[in-house]
């Protein structure tokens, strides 16, 4: 029988590759075609991104969390690089460093919140 904490770590899983999916349609594509989120800025937007896939990749390979991170990471880089090769986009190291931090705050965030669910689950 599969736990309820293993259900939600494959849907933590789904999550995960639907958001990265999701962040390297919009880097790559140009940038009218890019979705965006109104009231928000393109920051909060690319924090929240990274945010959703760190957290939700972290969540769902805890044992792997370090190398997951290093993995956002690389392709934070990766990308942001790449947006160079599109005529209408353009790489920077601020949009970089923003993707970082959400990827390393969502990292934290799936840490923190693993830990308090395997705590709650062990009987005191």
């Amino acid at each position: 029988m599969i736990s309820s904490l293993e259900k939600l770590r494959r849907l933590a899983a789904l999550a995960g590759w639907a958001a990265l999916l999701t962040i390297m349609f919009s880097t790559l594509s140009p940038i009218e075609a890019r979705p965006h989120i109104p009231m928000l800025g393109a920051d909060i937007e690319r924090f929240l991104a990274y945010f959703a896939a760190g957290a939700t990749f972290s969540f769902a390979y805890p044992r792997q969390r370090w190398l997951i991170l290093a993995g956002i990471v690389a392709l934070a880089i990766g990308l942001e690089w790449l947006q160079t090769l599109e005529e209408t986009r353009h790489g920077m190291p601020h949009d970089a460093i923003v993707k970082i931090a959400g990827a390393t705050l969502g990292s934290v965030a799936s840490a923190a919140f693993d830990t308090m669910a395997l705590r709650l689950r062990k009987p005191a």
